[in-house]
């Protein structure tokens, strides 16, 4: 028995937590399907069955899973499969009968069990049994807990469910030794660190300002006047910023017009912000009078 036991290889812990998700997400899209095939009945018409509904599909998952192949479908994705001795062969027709009637029944009673109260009433008999079975799930979840933290340390029994059926995940086929590829996950790990660089980077640098910067060595400077009065059509119809009509015209004490948003958000994000035609630092930021409005506008 040693002998066989010793031939089994053991099945990583990544891999039966992995199975475990696996099984509960493909639950979970279940129940969501359903729910989507109900969203134009009446509200609420499937809120008063939804533990028998869960419990169909509990159902169908274990009839076309675990009792056909000894596997869930988790399982089957990483070529796993349940297995009820010591050695490699399945589940015996009464470990997976107990099976059903631990996942469909049980956990269908613990989702009614909250519901008892408004079908037998509030009598001296339901309180015990309440009290007996908010006892029993509390020594569950202590007992799931514990049982946890010994997998972790052992590799076996990844639930409460395994160990009380003594059924444990073994490989379906013979695995290959794998060929891992230190290039690669080099490779992927530097380009992590680096993508978490830059994010940590870039909130720090004030973008807006060096692209003034840039924008103002690219186009040049041109020359810097502060006379409004030199203010030509095209300067009293465009933005200086954006390039559209001026909206709520202001200027910097150049001939150039701006919208007060532009001006003013950019002065916010930087304040080194000058004008991009002629560089006049936006030092003061000033309403247009009307003699210009009136000239635009002629």
């Amino acid at each position: 028995m040693a002998a066989s036991e010793e031939e089994i290889p053991p099945v990583l812990r990544v891999s039966q937590l992995d199975a475990a998700e696996l099984d509960s997400a493909i639950l979970q899209h279940l129940k969501s399907q359903v729910s989507r095939s109900f969203q134009y009945f009446k509200p609420g018409i499937l809120t008063r069955v939804e533990p028998e509904v869960n419990a169909c599909l509990r159902f169908l998952l274990w009839k076309f899973t675990i009792h056909t192949a000894s596997a869930t479908v988790g399982q089957k994705l990483l070529n796993l499969r349940y297995s009820g001795s010591s050695t490699t062969a399945g589940l015996t027709d009464r470990q997976k009968l107990l099976y059903a009637l631990i996942v469909v029944g049980g956990k269908w009673l613990q989702d009614r069990s909250h519901d008892l109260a408004s079908w037998t009433g509030q009598t001296s008999l339901f309180q015990s049994v309440s009290k007996v079975l908010s006892a029993a799930e509390n020594c569950l979840k202590v007992a799931s807990v514990v049982n946890f933290l010994v997998f972790l340390q052992q590799g076996q029994y990844q639930s409460l469910l395994e160990r009380a059926l003594s059924i444990r995940p073994v490989y379906d086929r013979k695995q290959a030794i794998r060929q891992v590829s230190f290039e690669y996950m080099t490779r992927e790990l530097l380009w992590h660190g680096f993508a978490e660089f830059l994010f940590f980077l870039l909130p720090l640098i004030n973008i807006r300002r060096w692209k003034n910067v840039v924008t103002n060595q690219l186009l040049g400077s041109g020359q810097q006047d502060s006379d409004v009065n030199l203010r030509g059509p095209v300067e009293l119809k465009e933005c200086a910023v954006c390039g559209e009509w001026p909206t709520n015209p202001h200027d910097i004490g150049c001939q150039h017009v701006f919208c007060f948003y532009c001006i003013k958000a950019n002065q916010l994000a930087d304040p080194g912000f000058s004008c991009p035609s002629c560089s006049q630092p936006a030092n003061q930021i000033r309403p247009v009078n009307s003699v210009p409005v009136t000239i635009m506008s002629s």
